[in-house]
């Protein structure tokens, strides 16, 4: 059986089947590594550049899968430092499927949808959006799931989170135009069947990208 190794933050708020961190979300073995007071806000800020990896490279030297991967999107401002320790795929952020992406649509044709806009839009990951000019939206700050993240809350209600991302994305395709939507946040994927559900749009995730990497060891329930 092929094994993913996920280099996660340490918080243990719900991981649900379609979270990255979720066994249920695979066909390939989980290789979790925790890594030790690595919180949300030491990599969601605008200056990541001051946050030590020590413990993820470690982390990295004892994985044993296939691919490597992260539970944070914003990890993305190190991917080029992270990859280069290993020989096998490190996916850090579904941000690396952007330029892709970027060949099939327009920018103003793609929303990305994210944590928290404010950090992922400040010059520190300028390189990982590469220009992109359109819209980039982040959970409010009172919603339910970003409050669950970001206080590592113990209970997650599932169907209110969904409720809040739904109304999200309507605002962004009310204007019309949006074709696309690329989640970076890893904990958005669960609900992406409610928001294909609701809305003419291709979906984007790290899951995409994981398994046009590697097939067959994403569950199909979440892609």
């Amino acid at each position: 059986m092929p094994v993913v190794s996920l280099f996660q933050l340490d918080t243990s708020f719900p991981r649900i089947p379609g979270d990255i961190g979720s066994p249920e979300t695979w066909r390939a073995g989980l290789d979790l590594h925790v890594v030790p007071e690595l919180s949300v806000a030491q990599v969601i800020n605008s200056d990541p550049g001051a946050t030590d990896m020590t413990a993820v490279e470690t982390a990295m030297d004892r994985a044993r899968g296939d691919l490597l991967t992260t539970s944070c999107g914003f990890l993305c401002y190190w991917q080029d430092r992270l990859a280069a320790r290993t020989a096998r795929p490190f996916v850090s952020s579904a941000l690396l499927a952007l330029p892709d992406i970027r060949g099939r649509f327009a920018d103003d044709e793609l929303a990305i949808l994210t944590f928290n806009a404010d950090v992922l839009t400040s010059p520190a990951f300028a390189p990982s959006l590469g220009g992109f000019a359109g819209p980039v939206a982040g959970l409010a700050e009172e919603s339910h799931l970003r409050q669950v993240i970001a206080n590592d809350l113990p209970a997650l209600d599932r169907q209110r989170a969904e409720d809040e991302i739904v109304r999200l994305v309507d605002g962004l395709c009310a204007a019309g135009g949006v074709r696309a939507l690329l989640l970076e946040c890893t904990n958005l994927p669960p609900y992406k069947q409610a928001l294909k559900a609701r809305f003419d749009i291709e979906i984007f995730d790290i899951l995409t990208l994981i398994d046009g990497m590697k097939a067959d060891i994403v569950d199909p329930a979440h892609l």
